[in-house]
């Protein structure tokens, strides 16, 4: 028996377009994040036909909610709310750029000697990494011999895919989502196998942003 799991990113955010980091915090979709979002349900209306979608899970935060409204139209599911999808919370840290939390509090430069460390009433990346991989895991084993549909954030479908096929290296920055991009895993009741990765081919030109610069554990532009 085996499971298929959809992992689906929610549609740009004013704080993606800025960003900045909302974990728990939230924000409405851009014009690009809508767009991006009609998109991926026509990608799985068209695919619904040949590749039923059985369950439909969503993160409790409603730009992962608002996503996961257009697959739900389009496959004919209501779309299950699950807390352990929501997107990893930096706490008392929240609503800060990127720019910001590392230049004022080196954050992924704790990260990078102590994965552990944790923001003021946040998470760490191992415990939000486990959470992710608990939840991801936990559906999949309720649902054998069907297909679901996960919507949820970069941070939970970066955790998973590095853990489950990166080695767990830590460098989630490899496996960062593209808005609405799309990741079909495999679970046959002992090993994941992916079909894909983050693939994005159902967004048109206009949806599609370049990669945002990122920083290094020194502070520098990459």
């Amino acid at each position: 028996m085996t499971t298929t799991v959809m992992l689906v990113r929610h549609g740009e955010t004013t704080a993606n377009h800025e960003q900045r980091w909302h974990g728990a915090l939230d924000a409405p979709l851009t014009a690009r994040g809508e767009a991006q979002v009609r998109a991926t349900g026509e990608r799985f209306r068209a695919a619904q036909a040949t590749a039923p979608v059985d369950a439909l899970y969503v993160s409790p935060l409603p730009r992962a909610r608002t996503t996961a409204a257009a697959i739900a139209a389009a496959v004919g599911l209501e779309p299950i709310i699950d807390e352990g999808l929501r997107e990893f919370s930096i706490g008392d840290w929240e609503g800060r750029t990127f720019r910001d939390l590392m230049e004022t509090e080196n954050l992924w430069g704790r990260w990078a000697e102590d994965p552990t460390f944790t923001p003021p009433n946040g998470e760490s990346p191992v415990t939000f990494g486990r959470r992710a991989v608990a939840a991801v895991q936990r559906l999949a084993t309720r649902h054998p011999s069907q297909r679901i549909v996960l919507v949820t954030h970069g941070g939970i479908i970066s955790a998973v895919l590095d853990i489950w096929f990166g080695g767990n290296s830590g460098d989630w920055v490899r496996w960062d989502p593209h808005n609405c991009a799309v990741s079909e895993l495999i679970w046959d009741g002992t090993h994941w196998r992916s079909v894909y990765i983050n693939d994005i081919s159902h967004l048109p030109p206009e949806a599609i942003v370049p990669v945002p610069q990122a920083y290094n554990s020194a502070g520098e532009k990459t």
